[in-house]
């Protein structure tokens, strides 16, 4: 009878580890939850906050604040203010009759929530970004992204808008270049330090010398954690173990500061290779008894790559739930839709840029299930075009423009858009928020000098 009660009563006992814990007390605080970033870069956090269902517009505002140098106190009192008036609104149109817009069932690639979910429970942020070609600036984005990540917040009094966190970098690709993050971050630190005045740097001295710009850098890189995979199922077993090693704090230096992002550059790199593994796997279960081949599949004795890609995905959802970070990956699409430019430009008198496409670009995801609905957005980037030169130009009027054309191509200007791929999906709400964002598309500056990404008008 005894041990009969004992097992009932270990069997109601409910095993709960501390990154649990520590989640569903961060998600009592919705409001905490609305004003972190998500990646760290205002348009991109912007864009997320269309599909994640946060409170529009906190991303852009909260680093425009940080740019005037205005204390984080108000900064978080006008966020509160803002979702008060948000909760207003919301109550407003529920009692006037007008039922707020439902998700769809099953959430396009881009949408990864649903109305049936409590406020709070929101999906993690999860970031793909996408091209048809190489050279895009895929990786540029990561950069600027994981330089961001890592500065601090201020130094000296300057308002840096570093984050203080650490990065952990998949490189799949093996083109990690740490020589181009340094000097994309000194990028940063070098546009903070212009932007105080003569005045304030009389009186502060904490960011006016190459030697504390060196400091800053050196000290930053340190929490910056590179691995080489050679393949998806190396990949995978690093993640699996990815959080011994953050743990072990005699590994690294990144004891005191938070994961914010993991990025793998790049998520097709092993595409065609996991292809091969897996068609020969299947020329080899030619002729075998179902059973059997089911049973040397669940020992993980025969290759599927369906398999692999959903443990690959599922090791990334706990390492997200574990450490609340954001994952952005890079993948190159082979197949698609990217919208043909016309021939009339629009930059300076000349127009030397192509002009953006007017549909929006499209580009079928890269990689099989359960990748297709594992990012919460999807961006599309590539490299804007230069209108070549018209056929009936003169050798004289070639010569003559061909100097401001070569100042254009060095000021080396990208473009990024939403991945319409799904669009018709997509829901009111997030239909209308993406066109709120110019439709969801915004540009960046690749240079000798670092990565720029101007904030946006609206």
């Amino acid at each position: 009878m005894a041990a009969s009660l004992g097992a009932t009563a270990l069997a109601d006992v409910h095993h709960q580890g501390l990154d649990q814990i520590l989640n569903e007390l961060a998600a009592v605080c919705p409001t905490s939850l609305d004003q972190q970033p998500l990646v760290g870069v205002p348009v991109i956090d912007a864009l997320l906050e269309v599909f994640m269902q946060r409170l529009p517009g906190t991303a852009i505002e909260t680093e425009r604040h940080l740019y005037n140098n205005e204390p984080p106190e108000r900064i978080i009192t006008e966020d509160e203010e803002m979702l008060l008036n948000y909760d207003d609104q919301a109550d407003e149109t529920a009692t006037s009759g007008e039922s707020p817009a439902q998700a769809d069932p099953e959430p396009s690639s881009n949408v990864l929530f649903s109305s049936s979910v409590p406020r709070h429970k929101r999906a993690r942020p999860v970031v793909e970004i996408s091209s048809s070609l190489s050279g895009a600036g895929k990786t540029q984005l990561l950069y600027y992204m994981t330089a961001r990540a890592i500065l601090p917040r201020t130094y000296g009094g300057v308002s840096i808008g570093g984050l203080e966190a650490a990065v952990v970098w998949m490189d799949a690709d093996d083109r990690f270049d740490v020589y181009r993050l340094r000097n994309v971050a000194e990028g940063i630190l070098r546009q903070a330090r212009e932007s105080v005045d003569d005045e304030t740097s009389d009186q502060q001295t904490g960011l006016c010398s190459d030697g504390q710009l060196t400091e800053i850098l050196t000290s930053s890189l340190q929490h910056v954690h590179v691995f080489r995979p050679q393949s998806s199922s190396a990949l995978l077993a690093t993640l699996c173990t990815l959080d011994k090693y953050l743990y072990d704090l005699s590994r690294h230096h990144s004891a005191s500061r938070p994961l914010h992002m993991l990025v793998i550059d790049s998520a097709t790199a092993f595409f065609w290779q996991d292809k091969l593994r897996d068609e020969v796997a299947r020329t080899e279960e030619i002729g075998r008894p179902r059973p059997e081949s089911d049973q040397k599949r669940e020992m993980k004795q025969i290759f599927n790559l369906s398999d692999l890609y959903a443990q690959i995905v599922n090791e990334l959802k706990r390492l997200q739930g574990r450490f609340g970070c954001a994952v952005v990956y890079t993948t190159t699409v082979s197949s698609g839709r990217l919208p043909a430019s016309t021939t009339s430009g629009q930059s300076g008198p000349l127009g030397p840029y192509d002009r953006p496409p007017s549909q929006t670009p499209s580009l079928r995801p890269a990689l099989p299930a359960p990748w297709g609905t594992f990012p919460v957005l999807r961006l599309v980037v590539h490299r804007d075009r230069v209108r070549p030169f018209p056929p009936a130009m003169s050798a004289h009027d070639a010569r003559r423009d061909a100097p401001m054309r070569q100042s254009v191509v060095t000021q080396g200007k990208f473009s990024a858009w939403v991945n319409a791929w799904g669009r018709e999906e997509w829901p009111r709400r997030v239909v209308d928020g993406v066109n709120w964002y110019n439709g969801g598309c915004f540009s960046f500056y690749v240079r000798a000098t670092g990565v720029e990404i101007p904030l946006p008008d609206n």
